[in-house]
C-alpha cells in the first residue's frame, strides 16, 4: 500500500473515531475530524499526481476514494437533528437511523477497497500498468468489499432472529408478584434503559426480563455507552453493563442504576438476584421515602454499641433503608411520652427488656387509634433484671408467655451445649396475606426463632387477631429453664397466659396479626412475634426470616409491592460419584482416542487391499 492509501485509511478512521466514539464530546471530536479530514485531502492530493502517467487508472482510483468518502453523508443523515428535521414517529425514526447506519460501513467499503487495490498496483508499477492487472485489482477490491458487505445485513438478521439455547443450569430470574405490583402501582411514566452493546450475551439475558415487565408507565430501550457517551455520562454511567431507571424529565429527572457487567460469566451471580435488585430501584425511585421509627431507651435491640450479632440491628436497619424507608429512633428524649410523630409510617418496638412508661403505652395506643402500625418483637426474660412487658404486647391484643420455647429434635448446633435448644426453626404458615410468600415455599423457607415464646389472644381486646406462624409439634416451654422436657413441671412464668401451668408440648402459636377500626375510617394494623433476635444480623441473613421482614412490613404500611414474591434463581450443583468421574475420565481420555485409532487403521488397511487388487 502506497503512503496515499495508508494516509486515506488512517484519516477515515480518525473520522469515524471522532463521529462515533467521541460525537458528545466536542473538544475531543472536532480536533478528530479536522485531523481525519486533512489527511484524506493529502491523500487524494498524492493519488492525484499519478494523473500525467496514469490518467485512467488515477480516475477510477480517485472515483471509488470519492465514493468511499460519501459514507459521511449518510452518517450526518444518521444524526439526531438530521432524524428530528423528518419529523417521523419513534418506530420509524428508529429504523432508519438502523439502516442510515448500516450504509456508512457498506458504502465506505465498496468505495475504498477497489481504490486501494488500484493504488496498490500503481504502486507496484508506477511507470507502466497493464490493463489486465488494473481491471483484476479492481474486480479483487471490488469482490472483497461486496463480500464483506453481505456480512452486514447477515449479521442483522442473525441479530433479530436469533434463538438461542442454553443447555446449562444457568438461569436469569423471572419477574416477581412484587416487582409486577410495584409497577403496576406507577403514577408517572419510567424508562428503563439498559446500557450494553448489541451483541452482548448479558443483554440476551436481561432484555426478557424487562419485556415482560414493561407496561403503560414502563418502556425499555437499549443504549451502547460508547455510541451514546453524551447521554451516559450525564447519567453517570461510565460503562456498559448498566441498567439505569429514569423518572421524569429536566430538572425533575431522577435516576437510578443496577449495575451488572458486560461479560455474561461475571454477570451470573447479580443475573440470579436480578428482580430484587430491580426491586429495590423501583421503590426508590417510585416512592416519597416514608419514615419508619425504632423505640429506644428500654434495653431494645439496636444497631449501635451492639454486643454481637445476636443483639444488632444493623442489617435489619439497611434493609429497611433499601426499601425506600428512612429509620430514625423513638425515646422519650424525643417525644415518645407525649405523641408519636405525625410522620411515622410505622413502629418497631423490639425486644426491651425494661418496661415502658405509661406515658410512653399511651402515645403507642392513640398512634394506633389514629390508623398507625405496629411492629412488636418481644423477648422472653433471661433473669430477674430482664421484665417483659405484657402492655406492649396488649397493644397487638396479644398475652406474651414470657419462657423460651425449646425443641429436642431440630434445632441449631451454636455451641454444643443443651442451650441450643432454644435455637428453633418452624415453617408453619398460615394463608395470611403478609405470609403468602413464605406459605407457598414452606417446604424450603424454615423461619429461625432463637429463644421465642408464645403468644395468646387475649379475651378482651379492640381488634381482631391472626395467628400467622406457629411452632413445630415438639415444641415444649422450658418452664423450669433446665432444657430438658419434664412432663410434670410447671411452666413457672406463663402466668396463666398459655394455661396449663405444665411442660407440654405442641399447640404454641409464635406470631399474629392484628387490625381494628381507627379514626377517619382508617385502620390500624400490628404485627407482632414473641422473639427479637430473628431480625439480628446473625439470624437475619437467613432468608425465609428476611422474606418475614419485608412482607411484614409491607402488609403493614399496605403496600402490595412488599408482600408478593421476589425472584431468585440458583445454579443446580452436579455431583459425580468416584466411579462416574473414572469412567468419563477414562472414556475421553483412552476409549475414545482408541476407537478414533482402529477406524482409521481399518481404513487404510482397505485402501490397501483395494489398491492391491487392481
Amino acid at each position: 500500500m502506497s503512503s496515499a492509501g495508508m494516509l486515506y485509511v488512517i484519516g477515515s478512521f480518525l473520522i469515524f473515531l471522532a463521529e462515533r466514539m467521541f460525537s458528545g464530546n466536542d473538544a475531543v471530536r472536532w480536533p478528530l475530524d479536522l485531523l481525519g479530514v486533512a489527511l484524506v485531502v493529502l491523500a487524494l492530493v498524492g493519488r492525484a499526481r499519478s494523473w500525467s502517467r496514469h490518467p485512467k487508472a488515477t480516475q477510477l482510483s480517485l472515483g471509488f476514494f470519492g465514493l468511499s468518502m460519501s459514507s459521511v453523508l449518510f452518517c450526518v443523515a444518521a444524526s439526531k437533528d438530521c432524524i428530528a428535521m423528518c419529523g417521523l414517529d419513534a418506530e420509524t425514526a428508529k429504523h432508519v437511523v438502523v439502516g442510515l447506519q448500516a450504509m456508512v460501513p457498506l458504502v465506505w467499503f465498496v468505495g475504498a477497497l477497489p481504490a486501494l487495490a488500484i493504488d496498490a498496483t500503481l504502486s507496484a508499477s508506477p511507470h507502466s500498468v497493464h490493463p489486465g492487472r488494473l481491471r483484476a485489482a479492481l474486480e479483487g477490491g471490488l469482490a472483497v468489499a461486496l463480500g464483506l458487505a453481505m456480512l452486514f445485513p447477515l449479521n442483522y438478521l442473525a441479530s433479530e432472529y436469533n434463538k438461542r439455547v442454553d443447555y446449562g443450569f444457568f438461569k436469569t430470574t423471572s419477574v416477581g408478584t412484587s416487582t409486577r405490583a410495584a409497577v403496576d402501582s406507577l403514577t408517572a411514566p419510567i424508562r428503563v434503559v439498559l446500557f450494553f452493546p448489541p451483541s452482548s450475551e448479558v443483554l440476551r439475558e436481561v432484555r426478557p426480563y424487562f419485556d415482560d415487565l414493561a407496561g403503560a408507565n414502563l418502556s425499555v430501550e437499549v443504549m451502547d455507552q460508547t455510541m451514546d457517551p453524551e447521554q451516559a455520562k450525564a447519567w453517570k454511567v461510565k460503562d456498559n453493563g448498566t441498567i439505569v431507571i429514569v423518572k421524569g424529565e429536566g430538572d425533575d429527572e431522577q435516576t437510578e442504576s443496577v449495575k451488572l457487567e458486560d461479560d455474561i460469566d461475571k454477570a451470573k451471580k447479580d443475573l440470579r438476584k436480578l428482580d430484587s435488585k430491580v426491586q429495590t430501584a423501583l421503590l426508590k425511585i417510585s416512592r416519597d421515602k416514608r419514615t419508619v421509627y425504632f423505640t429506644v431507651g428500654h434495653e431494645e435491640l439496636y444497631w449501635k454499641s451492639a454486643a454481637d450479632d445476636l443483639s444488632n440491628l444493623d442489617f435489619a436497619k439497611k434493609m429497611l433503608e433499601g426499601l425506600n424507608l428512612k429509620v430514625k429512633e423513638l425515646s422519650v428524649a424525643t417525644g415518645l411520652a407525649q405523641a408519636v410523630p405525625d410522620d411515622a409510617a410505622m413502629v418497631f418496638i423490639v425486644g426491651p427488656k425494661r418496661l415502658f412508661l405509661p406515658e410512653e403505652i399511651k402515645a403507642l395506643s392513640d398512634y394506633r387509634e389514629r390508623g398507625g402500625a405496629l411492629f412488636i418483637a418481644m423477648e422472653p426474660s433471661s433473669g430477674p433484671d430482664d421484665l417483659s412487658d405484657p402492655a406492649v404486647a396488649a397493644l397487638a391484643g396479644v398475652g406474651f408467655g414470657d419462657v423460651a420455647l425449646l425443641s429436642d429434635k431440630a434445632f441449631l448446633r451454636v455451641t454444643g451445649g443443651p442451650s441450643d435448644r432454644a435455637f428453633v426453626g418452624t415453617n408453619k404458615y398460615s394463608s395470611h396475606e403478609s405470609v403468602t410468600t413464605l406459605g407457598k415455599n414452606s417446604a424450603q423457607a424454615t423461619f429461625i426463632a432463637p429463644g421465642v415464646g408464645a403468644l395468646l389472644e387475649l379475651q378482651e381486646h379492640a381488634g381482631k387477631v391472626t395467628n400467622v406462624l406457629k411452632g413445630m409439634p415438639e415444641w415444649w416451654a422450658d418452664g423450669n429453664g433446665n432444657y430438658e422436657f419434664d412432663k410434670d413441671a410447671p411452666a413457672a412464668g406463663l402466668d396463666g397466659v398459655l394455661p396449663p401451668p405444665a411442660e407440654k408440648r405442641g399447640g404454641y402459636e409464635i406470631a399474629s396479626v392484628a387490625t381494628g377500626p381507627a379514626e377517619g375510617g382508617k385502620e390500624w394494623r400490628a404485627a407482632i412475634i414473641g422473639d427479637s433476635t430473628w431480625m439480628s444480623n446473625g439470624i437475619l441473613k437467613n432468608q425465609a426470616n428476611a422474606v418475614y421482614l419485608v412482607s411484614t412490613v409491607g402488609w403493614l404500611t399496605q403496600d402490595p409491592a412488599l408482600t408478593g414474591e421476589t425472584e431468585t434463581e440458583e445454579d443446580i450443583k452436579i455431583q459425580h460419584t468416584k466411579e462416574g468421574e473414572a469412567m468419563w475420565f477414562y472414556g475421553t481420555s483412552l476409549l475414545m482416542p482408541t476407537l478414533v485409532l482402529l477406524a482409521g487403521m481399518l481404513r487404510v488397511r482397505a485402501r490397501r487391499a483395494k489398491g492391491s487388487e487392481k
